[in-house]
């Protein structure tokens, strides 16, 4: 017993290393966790549509929280060209901010890849890593689309006929 005993303890004393580490890297990640979400709640970003009309600020979410339109956005634009600029100064930063967002929890996604993994230690478990990393990559579908050149004639058109000034009518 003696012999046995000792591999005993010395593997039991192994398993305890391992559980010490992981609980301090899980603790680690805790923080880092925390300091993320703390940087993001008050973070903010801006972008700017192409033809440099439409301003947006959004927050971390990639929600706007301020929509400007430059003074001449009404002399040099259309309606439809107006809206093509709000839509793409929109997804610009709801992309900026899922970027800062995939930035700031770096640190813990890197964190988690030191760690083992749910199913290396039972055995046809789901994975944590893969439902972290889902969490973290931007969503394919919050991809823009490429905006939508307008008609020139129909833009001549709508100056032409100055049905800018009846609203449309």
């Amino acid at each position: 017993m003696g012999m046995e005993g000792e591999a005993l303890r010395a593997r039991n004393d192994a398993l305890r290393g391992e559980v010490d580490a992981l609980l301090a890297t899980f603790e680690e990640q805790q923080r880092e966790f925390a300091q993320a979400q703390a940087r993001l709640a008050t973070a903010t970003v801006t972008a700017w549509s192409t033809d440099n009309l439409v301003r947006v600020t959004a927050n971390s979410a990639g929600v706007p929280t301020e929509v400007h339109l430059e003074p001449e956005a009404f002399k040099r634009s259309t309606p439809e060209k107006l809206g093509n600029s709000i839509t793409e100064a929109t997804q610009a930063a709801a992309a900026q901010a899922a970027a800062a967002a995939q930035a700031a929890f770096s640190a813990v996604e890197r964190l988690g890849t030191e760690i083992p993994d749910l199913p290396d230690l039972v055995p046809g478990a789901p994975s944590i890593k893969d439902l972290v990393r889902t969490l973290l990559e931007p969503d394919a579908a919050a991809v823009a689309p490429e905006p939508v050149e307008p008609d020139p004639e129909a833009e001549e058109e709508y100056y032409r006929n100055r049905s800018y000034l009846e609203g449309g009518r």
